[in-house]
């Protein structure tokens, strides 16, 4: 369970203080443990009893902000500041974030005393898995001005895109604007270079340093920005979400709109889940594979009637998929929704599909166009019409390296492991991956049973293939690839049934995948000779060189394999090309540990490569040596 520190500096008018406090109490916090720490730099009575009363129903610290001097002038014009008031604050937000590092929080979330939450954004803020993002709200700052959103693109408040070398006419620079404004419009998640006043920290970017210090060379007004280049200097992207506005009660005069905001917070809500609906729904709809697909994927998303439209060609679909040995997978890239009259909703969006038939890749680009609707009155709404059109340009496909969040899925070949290490590889497995893929070449024994047994307490698949396949390896390897791909992990964990980590492989994977530096991680694979050695001499000396094991699942990745029928590798040849960083965790490797199976492995190489052809035939001959060097392994 997430540990966060909800913060805020506080000197508010009462009435607006209350609205604030009533937002706060009002946060959506399952599965979350949440504190609060207010700095009480009030000058008004009546806000520090609020604050007071706020703490005796929950669980908040109260720090003093010290005497209060400083004149802070409101009033409908807007907020005056200088810079004395502005380092003051940066100290009160540094003080939060101290206290959350000493207390080991996950997270920090730091939010302006003038604002009205959203009931389901702090849950929704966790769940985008990044380091640094704030909730885009928009402020008219003076009487007579447009709305503007309180993240920026660079400098000070610099709201277009601009190269350092580009100098643009002022049509240009507005042309601009209003294609950020027309972003920060649609639903989701995007990358900024500035933002403040709702913020949610991890605790990565806690670790890292960020603060609100004046930066001395620097002389950008604000704490914000001093804070927001700081981040970009410690390697965080800074995000900016936009799914759950607040309301910025920005004036006295502006405290009548809570009310329209808080009974609009239904129908925010539903249309953010709406949209997620789709995107899974659609993503679902729009990937195929020859193996496991049997056209209802993604069907859920769609009312009965277009169910029975799709599933009209669905047996098409899957015949050809099959026939071609292809797969595809689908990528929801961006999406813009508006309702309409009738209270529907209208969906608009690309759709990149991409895969492979029978190892050739291929990528499509469509503009989607559909209508959701709520057919039962429950606020479940459900697409009730698609339309797709193909896109001649090529758009691209996000490359997202999370830093926080990502799932693994373990993705293993089985086949007749029931007796031998199976179990206890899988329970191992089981502490530290998030979704399990088991693919069965034809086992005749219990081995899916104890697929199940072993991964009860985890999200697992398990995908039988009858009749066994490995005579022609590299179309099972890929076969496995793609089906560990089309569960759409962050990464994929690919391990055989007889390897097992070293223990401490449960704390390190979090800080292996968590990261934005590296899309593989390679590690040391040493042969057992029995439980408590391993082989080390001329022809046994895997443990010497790093090989993949995790990889991040790219949307860009080619799925042409190495094409022979033994010894192909687990991987696409792509993924030698990766950023890739070597672990010092150990993998045991049990094929070899006990005396019957090193018979067996002899006499099948033996059989299906006699000559050599895909092996070496020195270190087949030294499989049933009866003197093999082995050291002594230590934990």
């Amino acid at each position: 369970m997430h540990t966060i520190l909800i913060g805020a500096p506080v000197r508010q008018e009462s009435a607006i203080l209350r609205e604030f406090l009533r937002s706060l109490a009002e946060l959506d916090t399952t599965g979350l443990r949440v504190e609060f720490a207010f700095v009480d730099d009030n000058v008004e009575a009546a806000s520090t009893t609020l604050l007071q009363e706020f703490a005796a129903a929950q669980p908040t610290l109260l720090l003093d902000g010290g005497d209060a001097p400083e004149v802070y002038q409101k009033d409908e014009y807007g907020h005056v500041w200088n810079d004395e008031l502005i380092w003051k604050v940066a100290r009160f937000k540094d003080t939060l974030l101290d206290h959350a590092r000493q207390q080991g929080h996950d997270f920090v979330f730091l939010v302006d005393s003038d604002l009205v939450l959203h009931p389901q954004l702090l849950r929704h803020l966790v769940a985008q898995g990044v380091d640094v993002v704030s909730e885009v709200f928009w402020t008219r700052w003076a009487p007579g001005l447009p709305d503007r959103p309180q993240v920026w693109l660079r400098d000070q408040y610099t709201l277009h895109r601009q190269r350092r070398d580009e100098v643009l006419p002022q049509e240009e620079i507005d042309k601009r604007k209003q294609e950020f404004f027309l972003e920060l419009l649609r639903p989701g998640l995007h990358e900024v270079g500035g933002l403040g006043a709702c913020t949610l920290l991890s605790r990565r970017a806690l670790l890292a340093g960020v603060n609100f210090q004046a930066i001395p060379n620097l002389g950008f007004w604000g704490e914000d920005r001093h804070f927001c280049i700081r981040a970009a200097v410690l390697g965080l992207s800074l995000h900016a979400d936009t799914c759950y506005p607040p309301l910025h009660v920005y004036r006295a005069s502006e405290l009548p709109r809570v009310q329209a905001f808080r009974e609009a917070r239904p129908l925010m809500q539903q249309r953010v889940e709406a949209l997620a609906a789709f995107r899974a729904g659609i993503t679902a709809w729009g990937t195929t594979h020859h193996a496991t697909t049997d056209g209802r994927e993604g069907l859920g998303a769609f009312t009965p009637g277009m169910q029975q439209n799709l599933l009209l060609g669905a047996g098409d679909r899957v015949a050809m998929a099959r026939r071609q040995r292809s797969v595809v997978r689908s990528h929801v890239v961006w999406l813009a929704q508006k309702d309409l009259d009738d209270g529907a909703m209208q969906i608009g969006g690309t759709l990149v599909r991409e895969g492979s038939h029978d190892g050739v890749p291929f990528r499509d680009d469509f503009g989607v166009l559909a209508t959701m609707r709520d057919e039962r009155g429950t606020g479940a709404f459900r697409i009730a019409d698609l339309q797709l059109q193909r896109v001649h340009e090529k758009l691209q496909v996000p490359i997202v390296r999370k830093t926080q969040g990502n799932r693994v899925l373990l993705s293993m070949l089985v086949r007749d492991e029931a007796g031998r290490f199976l179990r206890s590889v899988l329970a191992d497995a089981a502490r530290y991956v998030d979704e399990v893929l088991i693919v069965d070449d034809g086992s005749t024994d219990d081995s899916v049973a104890v697929c199940h047994e072993a991964l009860r307490s985890v999200p697992h698949t398990v995908v039988s293939l009858g009749k066994s396949q490995f005579h022609d390896e590299h179309r099972l390897r890929r076969l496995q690839w793609e089906l560990a791909r089309a569960r759409r992990p962050d990464w994929i964990l690919c391990l055989d049934a007889d390897e097992m980590f070293e223990p401490r492989m449960t704390q390190a994977m979090r800080g292996l995948i968590d990261q934005d530096r590296f899309d593989a991680i390679a590690f040391r694979l040493f042969d057992f000779w029995d439980q408590d050695h391993y082989r080390d001499d001329a022809l046994w000396r895997a443990h010497r060189t790093f090989r993949h094991f995790l990889v991040r699942n790219l949307p860009t990745l080619d799925d042409a394999f190495q094409t022979t029928a033994q010894h192909c590798g687990r991987w696409p040849l792509a993924i030698g090309r990766l950023r890739t960083a070597t672990s010092d965790l150990r993998l045991k490797h049990f094929g070899w540990a006990l005396p019957a199976d090193r018979v067996r492995k002899f006499e099948r190489y033996r059989q299906l490569d006699p000559n050599g052809a895909h092996g070496n035939p020195a270190q087949y001959a030294s499989i049933l040596d009866p003197t093999p060097n082995l050291v002594k392994w230590t934990e």
